[in-house]
């Protein structure tokens, strides 16, 4: 298949309407950021840490394709509201350690409950057949998307396009 500037165009449409549009209107993230008072950056940065452990700030910075400097105002705020601590590196003094605290964990397990409460809701308007054609193209979507970016899948269930219905 040739790649035509019209394909480009309707990908980056899609692309442009569809994730907003989960993000505001299924997922609800601008009323968890005013519940909370944190922002998706700083939420996600949670995430990060509660699925891969505590890490370098400059890791975190490369997983979110932020220059570092710009990582040290979102940690700090993170660790003055109790959600990360900071370390010294044993090895290398000079490399911050963050870790996420019991509180960061309690707020990503209640911002993943948030998530799959509004992801229901919306489900009911689906019908069988189209919610697991959501979950294989999301999943697909997501496999492709690593791809193009370069990056591998994190975990052993990323890797697979079983059907899990």
């Amino acid at each position: 298949m040739q790649i035509t500037q019209e394909i480009i165009n309707q990908i980056a449409d899609n692309m442009l309407s569809i994730f907003p549009m989960l993000t505001k209107n299924v997922l609800k993230k601008d009323e968890f950021t005013e519940k909370y008072g944190l922002s998706p950056r700083f939420i996600h940065i949670l995430h990060i840490l509660d699925d891969f452990g505590s890490m370098s700030i400059s890791e975190m910075s490369k997983r979110l394709s932020i220059l570092a400097p710009n990582m040290t105002p979102l940690i700090e705020k993170l660790i003055s509201e109790g959600y990360v601590k900071r370390s010294q590196d044993v090895s290398d003094r000079r490399v911050s350690i963050i870790e996420i605290t019991q509180k960061g964990k309690e707020l990503t397990h209640l911002h993943t409950q948030w998530v799959n409460h509004h992801l229901k809701k919306h489900l009911q308007n689906l019908s069988d057949d189209e919610i697991e054609e959501l979950w294989y193209v999301l999943k697909r979507l997501k496999k492709l998307v690593m791809k193009m970016i370069g990056s591998s899948p994190q975990k052993e269930g990323d890797i697979k396009d079983d059907k899990a219905f």
